[in-house]
């Protein structure tokens, strides 16, 4: 095993951002030392995703095309050559998936798969652990790989909302590594990477690596500024021939001033949508600010009991230190009128969990198990600044089209964060996947999980203790007619873990709402081929709805269903030509809802998404590769009554990297234009109705040297 690792490592090590075939993994040039420098397709990495080894929590880790649900991956390669720097462009290739927040959001912007919202509390991990996501946005140069598992996954991770689970895998040590870059991006925002990795020891059983990040400047927003750091490090020892032990520690500090924000729709239903506005603009007050400060450590001991035998146990600790001023903005009329009020805060969320797991593999009578048991603890204090927290109502109007200057805002608040509510989940969990023979497969697991929610004095108020028990199965057939394609058909029951009272904007305020429960049944077909790959998946979900009554109350009433279809394949046309292509067809409806909604569209699902992207080679210019693609936004229903719909919109990005030699190192040059055409367009804001302005046209250039 440390044999294979050091190879693997070594491997990675010579990773260098660019194109030069579709090939997933060729070497294009070699340097003055004789030294071969990869350089990797991003669309031909989707060519080898299903070989790609995911973490399925429950599920063990599997390879991609083993596992019987929606996987998608996004590499490094992927991450750099479209200089993802937020959730919208990080998702950009991936049609199941639409985004309610924008680069600079003042509340953390919320991913929605398959038009389900994702829960920032419990549908985020770091290499499979949980952590309390508030902030949206995390420091994408510390990540090696993003994992999308969608639709309802609270067997494999307990209880979450049943949209998906995002999981971001952090880079690796890696022998004898040294990278750096410099990067602006629209207005004059400027940053600065450095990556290094080294292995020590008398047989390199050590290794470590580092990774350090500042940015800092003027946003595309009227007056918005951001100020980030990032500093990450990554630890491994091979104790013994079976003992390995990571370490993963990651601190952020992302401070967004005059930021963007959603727009509550307060307008009568007699108004219309008020006609779309430029990008830049922002109706954000002057002296507003979102200051989120992250801190995560994740440690995991694995010991290979023998060759069948595999045992973990994980830990992970993180806390999300928040400060803002926010602007709460509701939209008043087709006008363009917006009230604007103000939100003063301190909330901080500590978050830990552990996790044992036991996985292997034995034979009863010509049937072989591949077995995973395991148990979790987890536990979420949330501390707020009430009641001494500030909400100034009626701060003033301003206009989408004639921007008035209203008085700037001034902070005065002090920190007490005396009041809290806890929120603990326990589970443990059994999985087997039965293989019949090479071709047939049956995989039965059930999880058990505990919530409890106990509130501190000053919220006892508002909400009793809520304590609860639910039991998630699954269920999947795979069929593997050769070893590169599976069909399957699974089901998965999952519950929403209850951990936030109902929001500030409601009439019910701070009351606590029970789990949602959630069904889902997915058929679909994995398959590669030599230069291709295809994936189809047919899903249904059924899961209990929420709405806000007429009066503004949030309520549970009913259910909402999901059904749709997803596709995705990836193909290399010519030896210079590969593309990349995705789809979404989604059918929503409000069902026994008993009200006015009943067969309803679910607000903020969109109808249709599809995304394409091409590159090419330019082989007149070896080392140069340029990429065309874009996203395809089908009609939305903005809310629940479906009185307002959002047009559909088609956002073009491009991009070109130049990959060289300089003195013997590799030099990547790297431009990509984000919104090519300048598309105005409105977006989902939030799951009840908001709405906010789309991202106008930005550019990024970076210039990255590999030492």
């Amino acid at each position: 095993m440390f044999k294979r690792y050091l190879a693997a490592s070594c491997a990675v090590a010579a990773l260098t951002v660019g194109s030069h075939s579709a090939s997933a993994a060729e070497t294009s040039y070699q340097d003055d030392d004789d030294r071969a420098i990869e350089t990797i397709n991003v669309v031909a990495h989707k060519l080898t995703e299903l070989e790609t080894e995911n973490n399925g929590g429950a599920l063990g880790k599997r390879p991609v095309l083993e596992t019987p649900f929606s996987v998608d991956l996004i590499s490094l390669e992927d991450m750099e050559i479209r200089q993802v720097n937020t959730l919208d462009s990080l998702f950009s290739r991936e049609a199941s998936v639409s985004i309610d927040g924008s680069a600079y959001s003042t509340f953390g912007a919320t991913v929605r798969v398959r038009g389900l919202p994702l829960d920032y509390t419990n549908s985020f991990k770091i290499n499979g652990m949980s952590i309390n996501n508030f902030s949206g946005e995390l420091p994408y140069e510390a990540f090696e790989q993003v994992t999308l598992l969608k639709g309802a996954t609270g067997f494999m991770y307990g209880m979450a909302a049943p949209g998906g689970t995002v999981n971001y895998v952090t880079k690796k040590p890696v022998a004898d590594l040294l990278s750096v870059d410099f990067g602006i991006r629209s207005d004059s925002v400027l940053s600065g990477h450095l990556d290094a990795g080294t292995r020590l020891g008398d047989h390199e059983q050590y290794g470590f690596r580092v990774n350090l990040v500042k940015e800092n400047g003027n946003t595309y927003l009227d007056e918005g500024k951001i100020d980030r750091e990032t500093a990450a490090l990554a630890f491994d020892a091979h104790l013994t021939e079976s003992l390995y032990w990571t370490v993963d520690l990651m601190y952020s500090d992302r401070l967004t001033e005059n930021s963007w924000t959603v727009m509550n729709n307060s307008m009568d239903s007699s108004e219309p949508l008020p006609d779309t506005v430029d990008g830049n603009r922002s109706i954000g007050v002057d002296g507003t600010f979102d200051s989120y400060k992250n801190l995560v450590a994740i440690t995991s001991l694995n010991w290979d009991i023998n060759d069948n035998w595999n045992a973990r146990l994980e830990y992970d600790y993180s806390e999300n230190d928040t400060r803002w001023v926010k602007t709460l903005a509701y939209l008043l009329n087709g006008a363009g009128d917006v009230s604007l009020a103000l939100y003063d805060q301190y909330f901080d969320v500590n978050y830990s969990q552990v996790q044992a797991i036991v996985n292997g593999e034995f034979e009863t009578g010509g049937l072989t198990h591949n077995v995973v048991l395991g148990a979790s603890y987890q536990k979420a204090t949330t501390y707020r600044n009430d009641p001494n927290r500030r909400v100034t109502w009626g701060y003033g109007v301003d206009n989408l089209f004639n921007p008035v200057d209203l008085p700037a805002y001034s902070s005065t608040l002090e920190e007490d964060l005396s009041m809290a509510w806890t929120d603990t989940q326990r589970s443990a969990f059994v999985s087997d996947a039965i293989e019949f023979s090479e071709k047939w497969e049956v995989l039965f697991g059930l999880r058990a999980n505990e919530i409890e929610h106990t509130p501190s004095d000053y919220f006892s108020a508002f909400h009793d203790d809520y304590k609860d028990t639910a039991v998630s199965p699954t269920a999947a057939l795979m069929f593997k007619p050769n070893s590169k394609t599976i069909y399957y058909v699974s089901f998965v029951e999952s519950f929403e873990g209850s951990t936030s009272a109902v929001g500030e904007s409601y009439a019910n305020a701070n009351e606590l709402l029970p789990p949602l429960k959630s069904k889902q049944y997915e058929l679909g077909m994995k398959t590669a081929g030599d230069g291709w790959s295809v994936t189809l998946a047919l899903f249904r979900i059924e899961r209990g709805a929420e709405i806000v009554t007429a009066d503004n109350y949030l309520v549970q009433d009913g259910n909402t269903l999901y059904q749709g279809l997803e596709f995705s394949g990836a193909a290399e046309v010519t030896e210079n030509l590969s593309l990349y292509g995705d789809v979404m067809l989604l059918d929503t409806e409000y069902d026994k809802t008993n009200s006015a909604i009943e067969g309803n569209d679910v607000a903020g699902a969109p109808k249709q998404q599809v995304s394409l992207q091409l590159n090419y080679v330019v082989d007149a210019l070896p080392g140069l590769t340029l990429n065309l693609g874009g996203k395809y936004h089908g009609k939305t229903k903005l809310d629940a009554a479906n009185v307002w719909e959002l047009p559909a919109y088609t956002v073009i990005y491009s991009g070109a990297s130049y990959s060289t030699t300089l003195a013997g190192n590799a030099i990547t040059l790297i431009g990509t234009i984000d919104n090519l055409f300048d598309k105005q367009y409105w977006a989902v804001g939030d799951a009840y109705g908001g709405l906010r302005i789309g991202e106008p046209r930005t550019f990024a250039f970076k210039v990255k040297a590999d030492f």
